[in-house]
């Protein structure tokens, strides 16, 4: 089974997003951004509303914690996809619209850009992972091949060609970036 395709802008800013929504460090900091920023507006606020008579700068200092707390995650969102586009723009240039062949043997995949060649022995890859556009095909070294699903003829023989080399399949269908 050979599949030919070209990556875009849009199939690397996905592999970065689905990356990053699952990378524990990511989450963490998304956490204690939206707490620790809540929390110190919080006390801030009854820090002021006990300290002076006036108590209205304290409800304002507290009610703008509590409006980055709600808001939080859609700046987030916002953010961290600028951040990734820019990332994309500038590390993945010269990957962008050329031409990429991977080639299933019975125990191999030979993956080919422009650029190189490389024979990854099945054993090699760790998961297949499905979104709604794209298929992950993620090796133990962490790293991952991107396929975009419109380039692959019959998604059924993919998905079992992949998964008899030893990846497992996982399930992504409904991921979105959040």
């Amino acid at each position: 089974m050979t599949i030919n395709y070209q990556l875009t802008n849009l199939d690397f800013l996905e592999y970065q997003l689905y990356s990053s929504s699952k990378s524990e460090s990511h989450k963490k900091k998304r956490f204690r951004s939206r707490y620790i920023v809540f929390i110190l507006y919080t006390l801030l606020g009854l820090y002021f509303a006990y300290k002076n008579e006036n108590k209205s700068i304290g409800g304002i200092i507290a009610s703008l914690g509590l409006l980055w707390f709600a808001f939080y995650p859609i700046y987030a969102k916002w953010n961290y996809k600028r951040h990734f586009k820019k990332h994309v723009e500038e590390n993945y240039k010269n990957r962008i619209n050329k031409p990429v062949e991977i080639d299933f043997d019975e125990n191999y995949v030979n993956a080919k850009d422009f650029t190189s060649e490389s024979k990854i022995n099945g054993t090699e890859l760790k998961e297949l992972i499905e979104t709604k556009n794209h298929f992950f095909i993620k090796l133990t070294t962490d790293l991952s091949l991107i396929v975009p699903k419109h380039s692959i003829e019959n998604q059924t023989e993919f998905k079992k060609r992949v998964t008899e080399l030893g990846a497992e399949y996982v399930d992504e269908l409904n991921w979105k970036w959040k």
